[in-house]
Parts: C-alpha cells; sequence; structure tokens
C-alpha cells in the first residue's frame, strides 16, 4: 500500500506581510525661534503724531510763549522728568513734572530764551534752550544752556532729559 501523503490545508488567513524593522525616531523637533534679522527693523513710537510733528509743534509754542498749552497738549500723563549733571533727579507723571515746573519758576526770573531746534530722531527730538536768568533766592544772573532730549510714545512726551554742559564749550 502506497504511503499517504500528508496534505497540507492552507489556512484561511493570509500570512501577514513580511514586517519592517523597526525604525528609531528621531525626537520630536522643538519649534525654533526665528533667527535674529540682520537687517534693520521699523522702529515705530506708537499711535498718534510721530516725533516730527510733536517737535514742530512744540517748537513753535515755545517760541510763542504758550508753555502752558505745551504742558496740556503735549505730556503724557506718566511723563518722567530727568534732571542732568548737578541735580541727578527724576519726577514721575504729569502732576509731580508739573510741580517741579512750578518750583522752578518761583524761583527764577527769565530775561531773555533762545530756542535752537528740533533735531528729530525717531522716537523723540531735541531742543538747545540759551536762558538769560535770575535766580530769585540768590540774586545771582546767570546765562544758562541746555539741551532737552525729548521721547515720544503715542503722540506724546512720554520722557524729557535735560543736558549740561560741563568743562569746556
Amino acid at each position: 500500500m502506497p504511503a499517504k501523503k500528508k496534505s497540507r490545508k492552507r489556512s484561511a488567513r493570509k500570512k501577514a506581510a513580511p514586517r519592517k524593522p523597526a525604525r528609531n525616531k528621531a525626537p520630536a523637533k522643538r519649534a525654533r525661534k526665528p533667527a535674529a534679522r540682520m537687517g534693520p527693523r521699523p522702529v515705530r513710537t506708537g499711535s498718534g503724531p510721530g516725533p516730527l510733528q510733536v517737535a514742530t509743534q512744540v517748537a513753535a509754542l515755545l517760541r510763542a510763549g504758550n508753555a502752558a498749552e505745551v504742558e496740556e497738549k503735549w505730556l503724557a500723563p506718566g511723563i518722567e522728568s530727568v534732571e542732568g549733571v548737578g541735580a541727578s533727579l527724576a519726577w514721575s507723571g504729569k502732576k509731580a513734572v508739573l510741580a517741579k515746573y512750578r518750583g522752578w519758576e518761583a524761583d527764577h526770573e527769565i530775561h531773555g530764551m533762545q530756542l535752537e531746534g528740533p533735531w528729530v530722531g525717531a522716537t523723540g527730538f531735541a531742543l538747545r534752550y540759551r536762558i538769560d536768568v535770575t535766580q530769585k533766592s540768590t540774586g545771582k544772573r546767570m546765562p544758562m544752556e541746555e539741551i532737552a532730549v525729548y521721547t515720544v510714545r503715542n503722540g506724546k512726551i512720554a520722557r524729557e532729559e535735560f543736558h549740561f554742559a560741563v568743562g569746556g564749550s
């Protein structure tokens, strides 16, 4: 008798496709910050008039003797006023700055004033003051010269800093 052949039954399942070898997943990339720009970027001072408009109007008002209008219209509520060498003090807030102005005016008599400028930059402007003044508390009359640098933000003067010449000029 011939030997029986073993029958191979095919299973109903198909053979699974051979598996691909597992890949090493690279760690998730972190979002990179954009590289610093190599070129220039625009400079902005916020909304409202820019340094050129503020500078020309402030200078015109001061030349016309209208300092009160400058104070009312152009000083920001949070203005900072910094006095230069000799005083090296700062006042913050419109109320404090106006009190500083009134205190100076109470102790000084102005005989004449020349205003030069404005020199206008991207964030503000500068004015040069030459004043013939008598300090009432001492009776001393003297020439006074200073350069005021004003920073403009949102159409107002947000900061003023007064610079004085030192040494020979």
